[in-house]
């Protein structure tokens, strides 16, 4: 078993902390890849985070009302294979739930800038890549970023721009994209440190919720099988 930090992204650009508005879940839930976590409010939107993993809750960091500082832990998981982090760092105490405080959190404008897990196969976000792609490292293991849902009932979203480009070392946390909505543009971080091996998409493309956005190649253990097909470099802005 590992153990595996989701931390707070980056919500808005400029963006230090951002107020943890409830949660979805508690120490000791059993939890699935893209299920809510929390809800997180900046003064533009409530954000949904999602779960990057499926495992055990074992740490939720922060109290509802309580402003939280980007790039802090936010919740921790005891995870199948290997997780993102040892298992002697400190932890918060668990934090109690939002359905446990009858709370309803909402959702109304929201936008999900989380940190998403793999896309399932096809999909838009592979439409209008363009071909030749570059190919992974021969080793280290494949990563993909799906892009996230970020609003509600939105099948799809903008790239706005890249902030990385095919070949970067990224650390976990960096910002890799810029996506916009009719409500708002969100910097999406990355969930892991690698480096990218495709980035699929071109800025002003539309691309499908659960579509892959990012592949990396990865230390340890992915997330997907290496056959997954990658697309060419996409000038970062």
């Amino acid at each position: 078993m590992g153990r595996y930090v989701f931390k707070l992204p980056d919500v808005g650009e400029g963006t230090a902390e951002a107020e943890l508005v409830g949660w979805h879940v508690k120490v000791g839930d059993r939890v699935e890849e893209d299920q809510i976590l929390a809800d997180i409010m900046t003064d533009k939107a409530t954000v949904e985070l999602t779960s990057p993993v499926a495992g055990t809750v074992t740490a939720a960091h922060g109290e509802p009302g309580q402003q939280l500082a980007v790039g802090s832990p936010l919740v921790e998981f005891e995870v199948e294979g290997a997780g993102n982090a040892a298992a002697s760092d400190g932890g918060a105490a668990p934090s109690v739930s939002a359905q446990e405080r009858g709370a309803t959190s909402p959702h109304s404008g929201e936008v999900k800038a989380d940190q998403s897990s793999p896309p399932h196969a096809g999909g838009e976000g592979d439409r209008g890549a363009v071909e030749g792609a570059a190919q992974p490292p021969p080793s280290g293991a494949n990563y993909v970023f799906k892009l996230p849902d970020v609003g509600e009932g939105t099948a799809e979203a903008e790239l706005a721009g890249w902030h990385v480009k095919v070949g970067d070392a990224v650390e976990e946390d960096q910002i890799i994209a810029d996506i916009m909505t009719d409500k708002a543009t969100v910097e999406l971080t990355s969930p892991v440190a690698g480096t990218v091996v495709a980035l699929h998409g071109e800025p002003g493309q539309q691309l499908a919720v659960g579509g892959p956005l990012v592949s990396f190649a990865v230390e340890g253990k992915g997330n997907v099988a290496a056959s997954v097909p990658a697309s060419a470099p996409s000038t970062a802005s």
